[in-house]
């Protein structure tokens, strides 16, 4: 934030100042927020209002999860998630957020997901991800269309 450097000389007097001395008395007025929980998670919703949480795994917080596509993957009778996003499109000061592109969960079947690397998977989007589909065609394949800001369409043709 460009203003900081014009109103602090030094990285101590920064250091050191409150957010009411970085941003003035307009923070008092300003909306307040309080946050609990900064994991990516899962809510299975279980029916009446009652929801389990599941944590994803290391590889499912390290992208901005944008959009997902849920299905039986592995065929074991558990859905699986397609985790998608990537934001190209930060504020000058902050880089990009596109460590990965997109992530295949498998459930576990009990409490959580297992991360399924991209050397397994072979699934590489490339790009400003933004979104995913699951689609069936004509000859009745599965296909995971994703979509990227300014980018073609990608198409992945997904195997049992």
């Amino acid at each position: 934030m460009p203003f900081i450097k014009e109103k602090f000389e030094t990285y101590s007097e920064f250091a050191n100042a409150s957010l009411v001395d970085i941003y003035g008395e307009k923070l008092k007025s300003s909306y307040e927020s309080t946050v609990t929980e900064l994991q990516s998670i899962v809510l299975i919703n279980k029916g009446n209002l009652v929801f389990e949480k599941h944590v994803l795994p290391v590889s499912g917080q390290t992208i901005p999860i944008l959009d997902c596509a849920i299905a039986d993957l592995n065929q074991d009778g558990y859905e699986d998630i397609i985790a998608v996003g990537n934001i190209y499109e930060t504020e000058v000061e902050t880089p990009r957020l596109d460590a990965l592109s997109g992530v295949i969960l498998l459930s576990n079947g009990n409490d959580g997901y297992i991360s399924v690397p991209y050397q397994d998977s072979g699934l590489f989007m490339n790009g400003n991800v933004k979104s995913v589909e699951l689609i069936t065609n004509a000859n009745n394949e599965t296909l995971l269309l994703n979509t990227t800001n300014n980018g073609p369409l990608g198409v992945h043709k997904i195997s049992s």
